[in-house]
């Protein structure tokens, strides 16, 4: 599913050939395609949310409408080299600012500090693979986050700020918003919580990078954890969306393509370690597709529920890294130089990362 909220900024016309759906928080009913429900919870249950591809807005790549910046071959649009290189020999550690856009009441949409913390805490489980989390299990990719400390002119903060606007809360005007309210986004990463139809969406760096676009907008109800909306509850859609922000594609990008080396690198998700994936599935329901492949539903780049979402894969690792020295060289601070870095001889980075405090 393309987002279209922002089109009218870039200049394209655009058809909407369905109706979406009014954003409306639990407190009131959601009518999409004719259908009534009763809560926005109801909604994002139903086969509607899943058929319409409700659960992320990022564009796909062929959305874009211009050619992508000047891009290294290892982490294109196009291609992914899965070079070694890329591994975790090093922490990123990414400073994050949390824009809440609140109704003009100043209470609807409200996070408080600790929600937003527990989605770092979430974040930081995925990407770190920190043992005894849900993320556990997971690969560890080096890259950590943290709430700014201070803000772009030097002064102290929260890495918070609070805005009340119902047009935006509404997400009606994603470049106002965006435009008003974001930080340098070399910088940071700028999330941006508010009623938006979706869960959430994104843009991949390697076309919007330090633009107005940059950043993560997240429904205000699946952000944090718990949030008060199951199945999306655990904070796993900031986990997906940030997977975009740092270049990796949904594992179902293109459908099955080629499985094959080397043309899966340049093919579907542009990933051969990840399952040849036909379509989005949703739920926790194991089963195969693309042949006698495993639907990936653990995968933090499908549509599943946030309970069985736990890993990214070692080449995924490698090409949100390559993605974020490339495209994002000063959006991080370097804060460990000491970890060996030999490849996948010693193991995988999966084992290795067990033995990283």
């Amino acid at each position: 599913m393309k987002h279209t909220g922002h089109l009218a900024a870039i200049g394209l016309i655009i058809i909407i050939s369905i109706a979406l759906p009014a954003a409306a928080d639990d407190g009131g009913t959601v009518e999409f395609m004719g259908v009534v429900y009763p809560s926005r919870t109801a909604f994002v249950q139903s086969e509607a949310f899943q058929e319409f591809g409700m659960r992320c807005g990022t564009p796909d790549p062929s959305f874009y409408p211009e050619v992508p910046i000047d891009a290294p071959a290892d982490c294109s649009m196009g291609l992914t080299n899965p070079d070694p290189a890329y591994g975790p020999g090093s922490i990123y550690e990414i400073p994050v600012v949390v824009h809440i856009i609140t109704a003009d009441d100043g209470v609807t949409g409200d996070l408080t500090d600790v929600m937003v913390q527990s989605q770092i805490d979430v974040l930081n489980e995925d990407y770190l693979a920190i043992a005894g989390t849900a993320g556990g299990d997971g690969t560890y990719t080096g890259v950590q986050f943290v709430l700014a400390s201070e803000d772009p002119d030097g002064n102290p903060t929260t890495g918070i700020t609070r805005t009340a606007n119902s047009n935006w809360f509404n997400d009606n005007d994603e470049y106002g918003f965006k435009t008003a309210l974001m930080w340098d986004p070399n910088r940071y990463l700028n999330f941006y919580t508010n009623n938006t139809q979706y869960l959430g969406y994104s843009w991949f760096p390697q076309w919007s990078v330090g633009g107005w676009q940059d950043g993560i907008v997240i429904y205000y109800r699946a952000f944090g954890r718990p949030s008060p909306m199951p199945p999306y509850h655990l904070g796993r859609t900031a986990t997906h969306e940030v997977g975009h922000w740092v270049g990796l594609l949904h594992t179902f990008e293109g459908g099955c393509g080629n499985p094959a080396q080397p043309y899966c690198y340049s093919t579907a998700d542009l990933v051969c370690d990840t399952e040849p994936d036909q379509t989005a599935h949703y739920y926790c329901t194991p089963g195969t597709n693309c042949g006698s492949y495993p639907i990936p539903i653990e995968n933090y780049m499908e549509y599943t529920n946030d309970a069985c979402m736990t890993r990214f894969t070692e080449e995924q690792m490698l090409r949100l890294r390559c993605t974020i020295t490339s495209y994002r060289p000063n959006v991080y601070t370097v804060i460990d130089t000491t970890l060996f870095a030999d490849g996948f001889e010693s193991g995988g980075w999966s084992a290795w990362s067990a033995a990283v405090p």
